[in-house]
């Protein structure tokens, strides 16, 4: 398999993985407060949806660098490999 390929999948996974144990007691936290506020279901909805859309962008975003930043650090080292041996 390809190098970027693998790269892209074991981003994804990781940043599926990470929001799924993030985003379950946010959610749970989320819609204990709209029942307690008592909205209506198009309100939960709403709130929902908003809030996670923030989050899901600070997450990716996060996870993004990393990643990036994981791989600079890869390139920079090998590069620097590589000029050590010639």
């Amino acid at each position: 398999m390809h190098l970027k390929v693998k790269r892209a999948l074991r981003e994804s996974i990781t940043d599926t993985l990470l929001g799924t144990v993030i985003n379950f007691p946010i959610n749970y936290a989320i819609l204990l407060v709209c029942l307690q506020l008592s909205f209506t279901t198009l309100e939960t909805t709403i709130a929902l949806t908003v809030l996670m859309f923030f989050m899901a962008v600070l997450r990716k975003a996060a996870i993004r660098l990393w990643f990036e930043r994981k791989y600079e650090i890869r390139r920079d080292s090998t590069a620097l490999a590589q000029r050590q041996s010639d």
